[in-house]
């Protein structure tokens, strides 16, 4: 949050019979216009967190593994948006984090609603968007994110997901889609699923809708569970996360690279012998010459 700077003014001392001379300053040139960015900084949070308590159950689940989150955040996925933000906002009352909606925060970023957007750029246009907020909300700790859903936000797309790897991330799913997915044949499933799947917890919801915040805590509460499930199976996994935001979120989750990385494949470091696979294939290349 920027901070105001006062400036003040030298008034001629009481008392003189003559004011001081005054020295004549340049006048300053008016500040340049700049055209509006499309990805503006993001500077305040868009939910207002409500004010009722969490439920005695949500602050259980919280309580159970909130020192062990360090401050990692928790991100919220699926084509509900709805749901996603209901929870995102109930489990942020039982962390005491900061609710956000990467939607709302694209709108006070653009200026411009999803529908505008999605009418002006396609789904392409809308994704990128969110992908620039959620690209700044990667660096910040202590968060409850909402994603867009509706299969057009950037959650929806693989090639987004370089900043959510950095959180927990839940997929809210819901029973009828799930068990469509499940018998439908390949090439049917919406293609936004995969992308979902990436998501550490995947909560399957028996109601397409969440309409109360007592239905919203209790989705949270499980959400805790399960990530506390993931931590206990994995203590090293918040660390993890920190260290893949520090080194700048670039796609190599879960096998981190050296700062050297030149983010391709051939590039990554085989952890059991330490050297890069192109280091490997050129190697073996070269003994097959000399045989």
């Amino acid at each position: 949050m920027g901070s105001l700077a006062a400036s003040s003014s030298l008034a001629a001392p009481r008392g003189c019979a003559r004011p001081p001379p005054l020295v004549p300053r340049r006048p300053r040139a008016p500040p340049a216009r700049r055209a509006p960015r499309r990805h503006a900084r993001v500077r305040a949070p868009v939910l207002a967190a409500a004010s009722r308590r969490a439920s005695p159950e949500l602050r259980e689940a919280c309580d159970a593994v909130g020192d062990e989150l360090k401050g990692v955040s928790v991100s919220f996925v699926g084509d509900n948006e709805s749901a996603n933000v209901a929870v995102a906002e109930a489990l942020a009352r039982g962390l005491r984090y900061t609710p956000l909606s990467a939607p709302k925060l694209v709108e006070q970023v653009t200026g411009q609603s999803a529908a505008e957007i999605l009418a002006e750029e396609g789904d392409a246009g809308l994704a990128a968007a969110e992908a620039a907020v959620l690209k700044q909300l990667s660096t910040m700790i202590r968060c409850c994110v909402a994603t867009g859903g509706g299969g057009t936000g950037a959650s929806a797309r693989g090639d987004c997901w370089d900043y959510l790897f950095g959180q927990f991330t839940v997929w809210l799913d819901d029973a009828e889609a799930a068990e469509a997915a499940k018998n439908a044949r390949p090439g049917e499933v919406a293609p936004q699923r995969d992308a979902y799947a990436f998501a550490d917890a995947h909560l399957v919801l028996s109601a397409k809708t969440v309409d109360s915040e007592e239905d919203a805590e209790a989705i949270a509460a499980n959400a805790m569970r399960a990530i506390a499930a993931m931590v206990e199976g994995d203590p090293q996994l918040t660390g993890k996360k920190g260290f893949y935001v520090k080194m700048g979120c670039r796609g190599d989750w879960p096998n981190i690279q050296p700062p050297g990385w030149d983010g391709t494949e051939e590039g990554k470091t085989d952890p059991s012998t330490g050297k890069t696979y192109r280091e490997m294939k050129e190697e073996a290349e070269a003994k097959t010459k000399k045989e």
